[in-house]
C-alpha cells in the first residue's frame, strides 16, 4: 500500500488539486458554473482513477491466489 506521501505527490492528486484550484479561481472571477464543473471534474476523475488502480489491485490479488480463478 502506498504511503501517505507517495499519494500526495502522485501526477493524479496534483492534476486534481490542479483542478481545484482552478475551479476556485473561476468562481473568484465570476464563472461560478465553469468553476464548480471544473472542482467537481477534477474530484470525480481522481476518485475514478485511484478505484481503478484499487480494481486492478483486487484483481490480481484474487487472480493469484493459487486457486486457479483467471479471467
Amino acid at each position: 500500500m502506498k504511503t501517505l506521501k507517495q499519494k500526495l505527490t502522485s501526477r493524479k492528486f496534483l492534476v486534481a488539486v490542479a483542478g481545484i484550484v482552478s475551479g476556485v479561481a473561476l468562481i473568484s472571477g465570476g464563472a461560478t458554473n465553469e468553476g464548480v464543473t471544473a472542482i467537481i471534474t477534477s474530484v470525480v476523475a481522481y476518485l475514478a482513477a485511484e478505484g481503478l488502480i484499487d480494481m486492478a489491485a483486487v484483481k490480481n490479488a484474487t487472480d493469484d491466489d493459487g486457486y486457479g480463478f483467471t479471467d
